[in-house]
């Protein structure tokens, strides 16, 4: 049983889970269609062949780069452009002529092969979207910007056609390539679920979302999600901004807190806690000051904290958090009964795993061999359940 109050981010990676849209210098990347590539667009970011199609005016667009190819018929990129407004209009074999165009002009240039591998991997055409993403990397530059969404792209193409290794290793450069790439981590997220490595899986997925948050600039929650997936020093850094951002908000000391009692610095957590506390009182924040008290054996301060959070705690997931931290407080000063008294409240309340493992301990200490195996036990089945899905 985790005792601390956890983040809940019910419903957002779905939300993040979007065609890539990411730009990059002064390009602009169109997405297109559910899974499709993301399509490069080299204009300047003022141009009105740019604000028409942010617009969504693609007749204006389509006009306005006609008469750029009219002008200059041996420009490559004017081919390029067109070839991504088709792709936006659904027009995908004019795209793909418009592409084969520009390469036939400039056979060198990663970047035509870029964007007719997205409109292959929009036709779902993978492997010949793996083909020219593939050409597009061979022909790149280092330090080329694209480069990173070229790897990114390819990686989808690869995870389409059940390529997951090839995937992984794509996504592993891109990520070297561009760290704090979201999308990076939600596609390896699903590649590791669909080799079935959950746990992988859901550490990719909390990298991405505490990504997305943090360019959000929503400091506060992306070091909640740091901080539940494990990663200290990340949330630590995140938590720092939120608090330079938010100094009156009692969440984000709450949520430094708890990070700082996980990694041990109890005296830290308490600081935070109180002037969490001195802000808004919660029966989450006396519970988690009272286990840093607990764990300095300044067992009356401990005690004292977990009655204010009984006092304030109004549902079930709090009143087991307490329930149990008491439990655990009585078995720091060698009062067995009352333990088991505790624990069996927080039992009561739901039963959970390492709540009758505990208790399991206790009734051994208590000398009753025959409830502790049946601690031990309910433990087990409960374990089993969850490693089933149960």
């Amino acid at each position: 049983m985790r005792r601390w109050k956890e983040c809940i981010l019910a419903g957002l990676i779905s939300c993040f889970l979007a065609v890539p849209c990411l730009s990059l210098a002064n390009d602009e990347k169109i997405p297109e269609g559910a899974g499709g590539g993301a399509i490069a667009l080299q204009t300047d970011g003022k141009s009105d062949l740019l604000q028409a199609v942010r617009a969504k005016d693609y007749d204006k667009a389509l006009q306005i780069v006609n008469g750029q190819i009219e002008a200059h018929p041996g420009d490559a990129d004017a081919y390029d452009r067109r070839s991504a407004i088709y792709a936006l209009l659904g027009r995908y074999d004019q795209a793909l002529a418009d592409c084969d165009k520009a390469i036939s002009l400039e056979p060198g240039a990663a970047f035509h092969y870029f964007n007719r591998g997205a409109i292959y991997e929009q036709r779902k055409e993978y492997q010949l979207a793996v083909n020219d993403y593939t050409k597009a990397l061979s022909l790149s530059q280092n330090g080329d910007h694209l480069q990173g969404l070229m790897y990114f792209n390819r990686a989808r193409a690869y995870t389409a056609i059940e390529a997951y290794d090839k995937a992984l290793a794509d996504l592993k450069q891109g990520e070297k390539l561009a760290p704090a790439f979201p999308h990076n981590y939600f596609l390896e997220s699903l590649v590791y679920e669909k080799k079935g490595d959950k746990k992988l899986a859901d550490r990719s997925r909390h990298v991405g979302v505490m990504y997305e948050l943090m360019h959000r600039g929503d400091y506060f929650l992306a070091g909640s999600v740091a901080e539940e997936a494990g990663f200290y020093d990340q949330s630590l850094a995140l938590l720092q901004e939120a608090v330079k951002r938010h100094p009156d908000d009692s969440r984000v000391y709450s949520e430094r807190g708890l990070v700082y009692a996980k990694m041990g610095q109890d005296e830290l957590a308490i600081a935070d806690l109180t002037r969490a506390l001195a802000l808004k009182e919660t029966a989450m924040d006396y519970n988690n000051r009272g286990e840093c008290y607990r764990h300095l054996k300044q067992f009356d301060l401990a005690k004292r904290d977990y009655d204010q959070s009984i006092r304030l705690a109004t549902d079930d997931d709090d009143k087991l958090a307490v329930y149990d931290s008491l439990g655990q407080l009585a078995i720091d000063q060698g009062d067995y009964r009352r333990a088991v008294q505790y624990l069996s409240q927080a039992l009561a309340i739901k039963p959970y795993e390492d709540g009758y493992r505990l208790r399991s301990q206790v009734w051994r200490k208590l000398g009753d061999t025959k409830r502790a195996d049946q601690d031990e036990a309910a433990a087990q089945e409960i374990e089993q359940r969850e490693l089933l899905g149960s």
